[in-house]
C-alpha cells in the first residue's frame, strides 16, 4: 500500500454571515476519517478555514494527494471553488488530482456535486472511507452504511486538526440520530430515526482524554444528548464519581426537565450551559413542525433550568406557514419576560433533503438556489403569511432587542445580585454562582448584528425587489426567480 498524503477540508461560509468568523467548533466527521486514515498508515491532516480564520492556499492544497470536502449547504460552493484550485494547482505541479466530497448537503442533493468532484460520499462514510482512499473502491457516487456499534468509533485524533490556537473548547459526539421527526430538520435523513449510542463507559473514556488537557470546556454535540434517557443518566452518575471539574454543555429538548432530579444532576455533573431548540412562541408552529411540544413546556424548561443555575441558549425558528408579523414581538417580548441567557434567532430554511424543501420546491416558493445564502440567516422562499422582506426584518428586529447595551446592564446588574446571595448561600451550602458572560455576549452581539446588516444590505435590497415581482407575476413563475447577484 502507498502512503497517502490526505487534506480535508471544511470550508467557511460566506462573507455574508458574519456569525460564521464565531463558529470554531470543527466537524467531526473529518476528523474521524483522518483518525482512520492515520491508523492506516497514511498523511492525513484537518484545514477548518474557520478556525484558521484565512482559505486553505495553493501550495497547501498542491500538496495533498487526495483533497476531502465536507460541506454544509450553505458551504458548498466554497467546496467546489476549493476542489476547482486543488485541480488546477495539481496539474501546474504535474501531480495527479483526486476529490471527494461528503457530509450533509452531498448525501441530501448528490446531483448537485457529482460535476464538481471525482466521489461523492453519500451517508456515513467510515465503513468505507479507506477502501476509496486506497483504490478498492472506484464509484463515483459511493453510499456509505451506518455505524450500528457506535463504540467501534475511534476517539477523534484532534492533532490531525492545523489550529493556530490551543484549543480549549472540545466537541465530543456521543450518539447519532433522532428519534423525534422535526419536518424542518435533515438529521433523521442523513442519520436516521433509529438512536444509536455509545456506551456510558465509552462516552466517559473520551471525555476523561480532555480531563488534563487543557481542555476548559466540553461541548455534547449530539442532536439530543438525553434522548436515551437512562444512557445519560448514568453517564452523569459517572461523571461525578470521577469529580470530573470541566464544565460542559448540550444540546437538550424541553422534556428533560420534567424530571428535575435529572437536571439537577445534570448541574451537578459540571453542565453550565444547554441549548435548547424552543422553535417558536406560536402553538400552531410547533404543531406545524411536528416538534411534539407545547410553549408550557418551553416556559417550564427555562424556570427549570434557572433553578439549577444551568444558562440557557434558546434557539428560535421564525418563518412557518403560521407565523405573521405578530410572531416577531411575540418572541421579543418572551424572550425577555423568560430570562433567557442566550437567545439565536433563525429564519426557517427548507435545506435539501427534508420535507420542507420539497414541498417549497413543489410549490414554487423557493426564491433561488444560491446555496451561501441557505444558512438560517437569509430569507430564501416565500412565507404565506408575510413577504420575505419582511420576515428577514423581523429576525433582524429580534436580534436587536436580545443584545444591546440596556440589556446588558440589567443582566450585570442582576448578575451582581446573585453573586452576593451565592456568597451567603456558599457559607452553608454548596453554591454555584452566577456567570458575566450574558452580559458581555448582549454587547457584543450589538455589533456582530450590525455588522451583518452593513453587509446584507445588496440582499436585503433583492428581498423588497422579489416582494413587488412575485405580487405582479402569477403563481407558475414563481419558481423561476434569479439568483440574487
Amino acid at each position: 500500500m502507498d502512503k497517502k498524503k490526505i487534506i480535508f477540508v471544511e470550508p467557511s461560509g460566506a462573507p455574508s454571515n458574519v456569525f460564521a468568523k464565531f463558529m470554531t467548533i470543527p466537524l467531526l466527521g473529518p476528523l474521524y476519517l483522518a483518525t482512520y486514515a492515520r491508523k492506516a498508515g497514511h498523511d492525513a491532516m484537518v484545514f477548518n478555514e474557520n478556525i484558521m480564520k484565512r482559505p486553505i492556499t495553493a501550495s497547501e492544497l498542491a500538496d495533498a494527494d487526495i483533497l476531502c470536502l465536507s460541506c454544509l449547504t450553505s458551504t458548498i460552493n466554497r467546496g467546489k471553488a476549493i476542489a476547482k484550485e486543488y485541480k488546477s494547482a495539481r496539474a501546474s505541479a504535474g501531480k495527479p488530482a483526486h476529490t471527494m466530497v461528503g457530509g450533509i448537503h452531498a448525501s441530501m442533493m448528490p446531483e448537485d456535486v457529482t460535476d464538481d468532484f471525482d466521489q461523492v460520499i453519500i451517508g456515513e462514510a467510515e465503513n468505507i472511507f479507506i477502501d476509496c482512499i486506497e483504490g478498492r473502491i472506484t464509484d463515483h457516487l459511493v453510499h456509505g452504511t451506518p455505524i450500528e456499534d457506535l463504540n467501534t468509533l475511534p476517539i477523534p485524533d484532534f492533532s490531525t486538526l492545523l489550529d493556530p490556537r490551543k484549543r480549549t473548547v472540545m466537541p465530543i459526539l456521543t450518539s447519532r440520530g433522532c428519534p423525534y421527526d422535526c419536518s424542518f430538520c435533515s438529521v433523521t435523513e442523513m442519520f436516521g430515526q433509529s438512536y444509536r449510542y455509545q456506551s456510558p463507559e465509552r462516552d466517559m473514556e473520551e471525555v476523561m482524554t480532555h480531563a488534563h488537557d487543557g481542555t476548559k470546556w466540553i461541548f455534547f454535540v449530539d442532536d439530543h444528548f438525553a434522548a436515551n434517557f437512562s444512557r445519560t443518566d448514568r453517564l452523569l452518575d459517572l461523571m461525578i464519581e470521577a469529580k470530573f471539574k470541566v464544565p460542559w454543555s448540550a444540546q437538550v429538548r424541553t422534556e428533560v426537565t420534567k424530571d428535575e432530579a435529572f437536571v439537577a444532576k445534570m448541574r451537578q455533573a459540571g453542565c453550565k450551559m444547554v441549548y435548547v431548540g424552543f422553535e417558536s412562541v406560536n402553538p400552531a408552529t410547533l404543531k406545524d413542525f411536528n416538534k411534539r411540544q407545547t410553549v408550557e413546556d418551553i416556559r417550564r424548561s427555562i424556570e427549570v433550568f434557572r433553578r439549577h443555575s444551568i444558562s440557557i441558549h434558546g434557539m428560535f425558528m421564525l418563518g412557518s406557514d403560521t407565523d405573521s408579523v405578530e410572531v416577531f414581538d411575540a418572541t421579543r417580548k418572551f424572550s425577555r419576560e423568560m430570562g433567557i441567557d442566550f437567545a439565536q434567532y433563525t429564519i426557517l430554511t427548507p435545506l435539501p433533503g427534508t420535507r420542507l424543501f420539497q414541498q417549497f420546491e413543489r410549490e414554487g416558493r423557493l426564491l433561488h438556489r444560491d446555496w451561501t445564502l441557505y444558512d438560517g440567516l437569509h430569507a430564501v422562499h416565500a412565507p404565506r403569511l408575510m413577504s420575505p422582506s419582511e420576515l428577514q426584518n423581523g429576525m433582524i428586529d429580534c436580534f436587536n432587542d436580545f443584545y444591546n447595551y440596556f440589556n446588558a446592564v440589567n443582566d450585570a446588574i442582576e448578575a451582581v445580585g446573585r453573586t452576593i446571595g451565592a456568597m451567603f448561600r456558599s457559607l452553608h451550602t454548596k453554591t454555584f454562582f452566577p456567570s458575566f458572560y450574558p452580559t458581555f455576549m448582549k454587547m457584543a452581539g450589538k455589533h456582530i448584528v450590525r455588522q451583518f446588516v452593513r453587509k446584507n444590505q445588496h440582499y436585503f435590497t433583492y428581498l423588497r425587489q422579489q416582494a413587488v415581482s412575485r405580487m405582479q407575476r402569477p403563481q407558475a413563475d414563481k419558481a423561476k426567480d434569479a439568483t440574487p447577484e
